[in-house]
């Protein structure tokens, strides 16, 4: 089964939140994105009906996560077309106001690091994904803006925000 990009943004989302300095998960309140159906509400769809990857669901275990558990991710999705190699994923972390990073990446590389390659064919997407929160959280407000395209931008696989608040205890 090939990783999902909804998975990867999940697993990008994790990663450099863990990286940069990550307790619950909660949706920006926009009317301009999408919240998705029968999810968790801790993700909002900032894409549009040309994208590659329609969603089905994503559900979250615990929802909203909890510093130190392990966080269950299960989703699905369809891709209308194959995801290409070259294809990359630009992700911008934000603390509060402060931007933490604003990089591209080479997505194709970045699911190497999860076993995965491309090409990601075409078709139905399930996948279910255990990752482990830290117990070093710092608190604040987190937000990820991640939006994945195929090689020149001649297409957007997907876009996703999600925003954190992790309170202080």
């Amino acid at each position: 089964m090939k990783l999902p990009i909804l998975v990867l943004f999940l697993v990008l989302f994790v990663t450099f939140i863990k990286a940069s300095v990550l307790r619950g998960l909660h949706l920006q309140d926009h009317d301009s994105f999408d919240y998705l159906q029968d999810s968790t509400k801790l993700i909002t769809n900032c894409g549009d009906n040309n994208d590659l990857l329609t969603i089905d669901y994503i559900h979250l275990n615990p929802d909203p996560p909890v510093r130190g558990q392990d966080l269950e991710i299960d989703f699905k999705g369809f891709l209308s077309e194959s995801v290409p190699n070259g294809t990359t994923v630009e992700i911008m972390v934000k603390y509060g106001v402060v931007k933490l990073i604003q990089k591209k990446y080479d997505f194709c590389d970045v699911i190497q690091q999860v076993d995965e390659k491309c090409p990601i064919p075409e078709g139905t997407l399930r996948l279910h994904k255990v990752v482990s929160l830290p117990k070093e959280i710092p608190p604040g407000k987190y937000t990820v803006h991640a939006e994945i395209f195929t090689p020149e931008k001649e297409k957007r696989v997907a876009c996703l925000i999600g925003q954190t608040i992790f309170p202080r205890h």
